[in-house]
């Protein structure tokens, strides 16, 4: 059989096992909408922001130089290294108790400068919304006191903290997204599937498909009579052979 598939055909392919397509596409989109709202354990989200800024013992104008706002975007990347650093994160652990371990804190906080700016951000995402709040404070407290005694700077001041937020939504999981997801990829299995099929059907449905297969004409074709036209048939001669017969006997 002829390997080319043009537009036509593809369609036609589609059409016939569209029940398949839409059995398929609806199993993945119903699925993935239940694991999100059920399945999923809702994320949420906390944020505190800390500005490198001006020691203390700087110029009494309070006028910061280009070189001392050169020399504090430098320290921003130091700084970052150290939050996420043994020495505050294990500060932070004995705070927040026995519960909290280091590899989990470290696995859902994120420690990241904002572009072109003097602030660092920490986020930190957890399951209770009080606790990523609780957590997100807790190491910028830690890491602003830490660095006085590590690099004798004061230089560090908590620009913004994380606060609790009753009201605040799960940042994950996301039902709509994960639903228009679970759509594209069923469609696209399904759609898989119904190819994979066809290209195993290697039966013969049309006279064009004989030609191509064969490389010969088709020189006759025997039509299917299905039941109800086989019925009708014998009707419609039996009735022409009861009509011959009494014109036979008149």
């Amino acid at each position: 059989m002829n390997e080319t598939v043009n537009l036509r055909e593809i369609l036609l392919i589609l059409s016939k096992r569209w029940g398949m397509i839409l059995v398929i596409t609806s199993i993945f989109t119903i699925g993935t909408a239940l694991i999100s709202f059920f399945a999923l354990t809702p994320i949420y989200q906390a944020k505190t922001e800390i500005l490198v800024n001006r020691s203390l013992d700087s110029n009494l104008e309070g006028v910061l130089s280009v070189a001392e706002i050169d020399s504090n975007l430098k320290l921003i990347e130091t700084y970052r290294v150290i939050i996420e650093s043994p020495r505050i994160m294990e500060r932070v652990v004995q705070t927040l108790g026995p519960e909290a371990s280091m590899d989990e804190l470290l696995l859902h906080t994120k420690v990241e400068p904002v572009k072109d700016s003097q602030v660092i951000s920490i986020t930190v995402e957890d399951p209770d919304q009080k606790r990523a709040v609780l957590i997100a404070n807790t190491i910028a407290t830690t890491f602003q006191e830490e660095v006085v005694k590590m690099l004798s700077m004061n230089n560090v001041h908590i620009l913004a903290q994380a606060r609790d937020n009753p009201a605040a939504k799960p940042v994950s999981p996301k039902p709509l997204l994960n639903s228009i997801i679970g759509f594209v990829l069923g469609m696209a299995t399904s759609v898989g599937v119904v190819f994979f099929m066809e290209h195993l059907d290697t039966r013969l449905r049309s006279e064009k498909e004989v030609e191509e297969y064969l490389g010969l004409p088709v020189l006759a074709t025997i039509a299917v009579i299905d039941k109800k036209t086989k019925k009708h048939l014998r009707q419609k001669r039996a009735e022409e052979v009861r009509s011959e017969y009494e014109k036979a006997e008149a």
